[in-house]
């Protein structure tokens, strides 16, 4: 989408928190893309994601902390649905997560406020609260404050409208942890008034990120006439002649004269050091000027999101589409600073200097190596290819690939080894990775030896290098007297067919013939009696739950599954769905297997896990193991099932709302999914460059690439129309169950579907 960006904006249009769909802006048509974002889906259950501003990958994602506490804080923002006015607000934090299951960051806190009444937090109502991409604005209740908030990449800006003649104050929070009931808690925080507009200083914590440091350097618009702080609940005094001082707890109350101007706040962040955050926030936003940064971050977004053009469709599904593609470029984001800086892995946490190629931070690896690396590699291929090469640089300067990577701290978060696969579909569709270090990491982090790692915490070494690899290797089953056993086997199979293609491509016959025989260990948990994959006993006989006489594929036991059951995981043999097909007793029982997985009872037993949501019948669009079934039907004589379902599952599980994910965002997962099947395709098996064929929603889409176009038209495109009559990829047929090649998309050309509201004989 060719877009022209104006200098500077006028009339700001945002989307309103209760509105079910962005209202689209006759004022600026050049931002005509970003008026169909809106923030706040996902803000409601269960998709966990933040409202607030935030810049392409970029470091700060300043957004309000309404919810401190459980399940509902992992993004610090929650709308429950029901609660209009007077919602809680406790300050806007510079770093969130969007759409995780676990708690963390919400670093360095600031609440305006105007007396000590109000130093706690304020309130708000939801139709005095507006976010678009780039920009968030609330209205507080007390004080009547107007709250503005925008970003550069490593700077956020704050504007705060104080009433006319009021007092102005600012509490600056080193302390503010959410989810605290959880363990996270602040280790160790710093902080030195520069001068009257200047503050820097340092948050270290620990939550699900270890030991994690975040730096600051803050300018405020006017000065500070007074400073009041507290270091472990005890008044100190803060002036520029006291120098850096330290505590565990460190919450500032700043004042500032009465004015009928603004106060503006711009904070720089750094994971190096207060000199690295004084640097971004100098380089990035060195003047005032809250305007220019909002242009210019609405400009990035605009350029970002025309990577994809569509036409046609409803108004509501172009706004699922854009801001699902919105929600896949917030993270992995930018963690180092302008000059390339960057702190390196755990355990040794280096300052190096990152180069030509950026270093990112937070890779959500088991969730994202199914739709949203595959995307990148598509609509982002120098941002996906800059992944795989930081994965490697990250495993060289930690010892391992990590697992679910948060601010340099390998958390072992999620089973397998996935960031295998990304590392695998990268090579395999022809992208510039060193071949040899890429094999070099991968096979250093599938090997189960402790001893090399003598400088790690034992602990966090478990996470990664876990028991339930030793017994992959060593006994080709893993013992379900580890949690999620059956589900490590079966993705451990995955990891090594995907570390066996590697090695093909690097010509080590060696390596790629062990680790097949490796990804063959998956067969050990089939039960041909029962027709499902099992977990095993330590003797390999089939496990059952403690309390169960029989087997039941609904009884969920993470003893044996991850977050489901055994309907869900008969299904991620990614390397291999010939030879499932030849266990579950070919073509026909195949068919028969996945219409019953479709059409089975919509409930479970034994375990409530609330990541299981989004049901037909068994199937489970909330949780990432699902994603690729609904295109299985692709390999039956009803390759029509798969545009059924996904028509149903893109028309109920995502809407223009704050409930409208179905299940946890997962740091772009649940949105990949979405753009891609909405273009009418999507990868089944990461590291096997093809894609299988849909339902596409868009009359046309078109893909901007390095040296041409890719476009995707649907002819005779309806809702009632989701059947696909015909399709040919530049003008000839598809291949063996309805799949095209990734090539075909790299040469450029088309797509073309003609639809139907008819179910076709043959397809």
């Amino acid at each position: 989408m060719a877009v022209t960006i104006a200098a500077a904006l006028a009339g700001l249009t945002g989307c309103d928190s209760n509105d079910d769909e962005t209202a689209t802006s006759t004022e600026r048509p050049e931002y005509e893309v970003l008026n169909y974002v809106n923030p706040f889906i996902g803000t409601g259950p269960n998709g966990h994601t933040f409202p607030g501003a935030a810049s392409p990958s970029g470091m700060v994602q300043l957004s309000p902390d309404t919810t401190m506490e459980g399940w509902d804080s992992a993004a610090g923002y929650f709308d429950d649905g029901e609660t209009k006015v007077d919602i809680p607000v406790y300050g806007f934090s510079h770093t969130h997560l969007s759409g995780t299951g676990i708690t963390d960051l919400g670093d360095i806190l600031i609440l305006p406020f105007t007396d000590d009444n109000n130093d706690t937090y304020n309130t708000f109502d939801k139709e005095n609260e507006k976010a678009s991409p780039g920009y968030y604005s609330v209205k507080l209740n007390r004080s009547d404050i107007l709250a503005e908030l925008t970003v550069s990449p490593r700077v956020g800006y704050h504007r705060y409208t104080f009433p006319q003649g009021s007092e102005r104050k600012i509490k600056l929070d080193l302390e503010h942890t959410l989810n605290k009931s959880w363990g996270n808690e602040s280790l160790l925080n710093e902080i030195e008034m520069v001068d009257e507009y200047t503050i820097r200083g340092h948050r270290k914590s620990d939550a699900w990120s270890r030991d994690q440091s975040v730096y600051f350097y803050v300018k405020f618009s006017s000065p500070i006439t007074d400073a009041r702080l507290f270091a472990d609940g005890t008044e100190v005094s803060l002036t520029k002649e006291d120098g850096l001082i330290e505590a565990k707890g460190l919450v500032s109350y700043l004042s500032f004269a009465p004015s009928d101007q603004p106060l503006e706040i711009r904070m720089g962040i750094s994971p190096t050091d207060m000199e690295g955050a004084e640097l971004n926030l100098e380089t990035e936003v060195p003047k005032w000027g809250f305007e220019k940064v909002l242009a210019e971050t609405e400009k990035a977004w605009a350029e970002e999101l025309s990577a994809v053009e569509i036409s046609g469709g409803t108004e509501a599904e172009k706004t699922n589409f854009y801001t699902a593609l919105y929600h896949t470029q917030i993270s992995p984001m930018i963690s180092q600073d302008v000059d390339g800086d960057y702190r390196s892995m755990y355990p040794y946490k280096e300052i190096k200097n990152a180069g030509d190629l950026p270093n990112y931070t937070i890779y959500s690896m088991w969730d994202t190596f199914r739709a949203f690396h595959p995307l990148q590699t598509i609509i982002n291929p120098e941002k996906a290819e800059d992944y795989v090469n930081d994965l490697i640089r990250k495993q060289q300067d930690g010892g391992l690939l990590p697992k679910w990577e948060l601010y340099g701290h390998y958390t072992g978060t999620m089973i397998g080894y996935p960031s295998v696969s990304i590392i695998a579909d990268a090579i395999t569709k022809g992208f510039d990775i060193d071949i040899n270090a890429a094999l070099d990491a991968v096979v250093t982090s599938t090997t189960y030896d402790l001893d090399r790692f003598p400088d790690w915490d034992p602990d966090i070494l478990a996470y990664v290098q876990d028991l339930q690899m030793q017994d992959h290797i060593d006994k080709g089953f893993v013992r379900a007297t580890y949690w999620n056993s059956a589900s490590y086997g079966l993705e451990y199979s995955y990891g090594d067919w995907a570390v066996s293609e590697i090695a093909r491509v690097a010509g080590d016959t060696k390596t790629q013939k062990e680790y097949l025989k490796r990804s063959e260990n998956y067969l050990n948990y089939w039960d041909k009696k029962e027709g499902f994959f099992r977990a095993l006993n330590e003797d390999g006989t089939f496990y059952l739950p403690e309390g169960q006489h029989e087997f039941d594929p609904y009884y969920v036991d993470e003893f044996a599954f991850t977050e489901g059951n055994a309907w869900q995981w008969k299904w991620q043999i990614f390397q291999d769905f010939d030879n499932l097909e030849a266990l579950i007793g070919g073509p026909e029982q195949f068919k028969t297997d996945l219409r019953a997985l479709f059409e089975a009872e919509e409930n479970t037993s034994g375990e409530d896990l609330p990541d299981m949501t989004g049901f037909i019948g068994q199937y489970l669009h909330g949780n990432e193991p699902s994603h690729h079934i609904a295109y299985l039907w692709n390999r039956t004589d009803e390759p029509w099932m798969t545009q059924e379902y996904l028509d149903q599952i893109m028309r109920e599980f995502y809407k223009p709302t704050p409930a409208g994910l179905v299940g946890n965002e997962d740091v772009g997962q649940m949105s990949a999914w979405y753009v891609m099947s909405a273009m009418g395709f999507y990868q089944v098996t990461p590291g096997l460059p093809e894609y299988s064929i849909g339902r596409p929603l868009f009359d046309k889409a078109v893909i901007e690439l390095p040296d041409g176009e890719f476009t995707i038209t649907a002819v005779n495109n309806s809702p009632a129309n989701r059947y696909v009559k015909e399709v040919t990829i530049n003008g000839e047929p598809l291949g063996e169950n309805n799949t095209f090649k990734h090539s075909d998309i790299v040469a450029g050309g088309e797509l073309r579907f003609v639809m139907t509201n008819t179910k076709p004989d043959n397809q």
